[in-house]
């Protein structure tokens, strides 16, 4: 980066002192009033706090997961499940790209203030150079033209002599340290304000990408929403959505089957769940929507088998870990969505579905209330909140007994929440 207006004229020493001042001060109005460009090609901001990059690293890596899994999905849609899922699969690329651009653009704000007060610290630093080679140069002035010469002639002795070209000498070399100062001053200015710039039009190209993504996610919501609506307006699409709940848990039970503490698949360690029948707390604050067992499904106006609860959440809610274990799966799981599933021992395991974003990874130990996920929007068919299951080898039951009473906790509705 070159010092613009610095060099060149002010190192020749015969120009007019006031002359120097003078382009000084035009020199450095235009760098203020008028800052350089950044390039295009310039890398993102590295001020992401400690703690939350291995979150946004796992983001990356469940993005590229579900990118992968909806490019396999789009060449196999044709049940009203797969459409489902497919949906879903991309509502939840989006929702993920929109937390790592809503990252980056809270760290490239935190870059864009400390440019700002770095460009700030430079124009101080400048006005002071400024004014410190002023007042030199005014001194000098008074002294008039020949200084040095006039220093010279007035030696009597050779001693005298060789003490005024040492003076010569030091007024020189005061006159360079404070061009020089001035100089590096300004190249400090011409960075920050570069920055400043360039994390600008940084911040300006993450909120449009950001706002494209948030108009994607909802035109994918609104095709959710009338696919759903279709179902329930077309009985035969009703019966198509009855038997896709029916092979979800067909899938669900092959799953289990693989998972390490499966039934047939060896002893796991006990972690003694059993003892703690009606005192688990609940995995998040909510009423139950829809409750265990046969139940007049809201979306399709039909009796569906419901191997779980539906508890009503807002979106982004802290969902906790029932009991302490192990988790043996965490993935996205078709007509689960985000699922995460642990393993309690005694050949019990607890089923989270319908979440927003996974804390925890396949193989992790967890404790009783560790919050291992956030609750997502809504649903494969549309009913807002957490899908918990309890499993006892394979066979569903009813978690409610499980969990600690609350008033007005339990109360099951058969409407949606949205």
């Amino acid at each position: 980066m070159s010092g613009r207006g610095v060099s060149g004229p002010w190192m020749r020493r015969r120009v007019s002192p006031l002359a120097i001042v003078a382009l000084t001060l035009a020199g450095t109005m235009v760098l203020v009033t008028s800052l350089p460009n950044a390039s295009a090609s310039e890398s993102p901001p590295s001020g992401v706090p400690p703690e939350d990059a291995t979150r946004l690293e796992r983001i990356g890596a469940e993005i590229e997961s579900l990118r992968a899994r909806l490019m396999r999905g789009e060449s196999e849609t044709g049940t009203l499940l797969d459409q489902l899922d497919e949906i879903d699969l991309k509502m939840a690329v989006l929702g993920r790209e929109s937390s790592l651009l809503e990252a980056d653009i809270a760290s490239t704000r935190r870059a864009e203030e400390r440019a700002r007060r770095e460009a700030e610290a430079a124009r101080r630093g400048v006005a002071r150079a400024e004014h410190s080679l002023k007042t030199w140069l005014v001194v000098l002035y008074k002294m008039g033209p020949g200084r040095d010469l006039r220093l010279v002639l007035t030696a009597s002795s050779p001693a005298a002599l060789a003490s005024a070209e040492r003076a010569a000498e030091a007024l020189a070399r005061e006159e360079a340290h404070r061009v020089t100062t001035l100089r590096a001053e300004r190249l400090q200015l011409d960075a920050a304000a570069s920055d400043l710039e360039a994390a600008g039009r940084r911040l300006l190209s993450l909120r449009a990408d950001l706002d494209h993504r948030q108009r994607d996610y909802q035109s994918a919501r609104q095709a959710k929403n009338e696919l759903l609506s279709d179902i329930r307006a077309r009985q035969q699409s009703g019966e198509q959505a009855l038997m896709a709940l029916v092979q979800v848990e067909r899938d669900l039970q092959g799953l289990l089957e693989t998972l390490p503490g499966a039934p047939g698949g060896g002893p796991t360690i006990s972690y003694g769940l059993t003892r703690f029948r009606s005192l688990l707390n609940w995995p998040v604050p909510g009423a139950i929507v829809i409750p265990f067992g046969n139940v007049r499904h809201p979306r399709f106006a039909t009796q569906v088998p419901h191997p779980g609860v539906e508890i009503a959440c807002d979106p982004g809610e802290t969902i906790r870990a029932l009991f302490d274990g192990r988790v043996a799966f965490s993935a996205w799981f078709r007509g689960y969505g985000q699922m995460i599933v642990i393993d309690h021992g005694d050949e019990y395991l607890s089923i989270y579905g319908q979440l927003g974003e996974r804390l925890v990874e396949a193989g992790r130990e967890v404790r009783r209330d560790q919050p291992i996920a956030l609750s997502g929007e809504q649903g494969t068919f549309g009913v807002t909140g957490l899908y918990l299951e309890i499993r006892h080898r394979g066979k569903a039951e009813d978690p409610l007994p499980w969990l600690r009473k609350i008033a007005g906790r339990a109360r099951a509705r058969t409407e949606t929440t949205r």
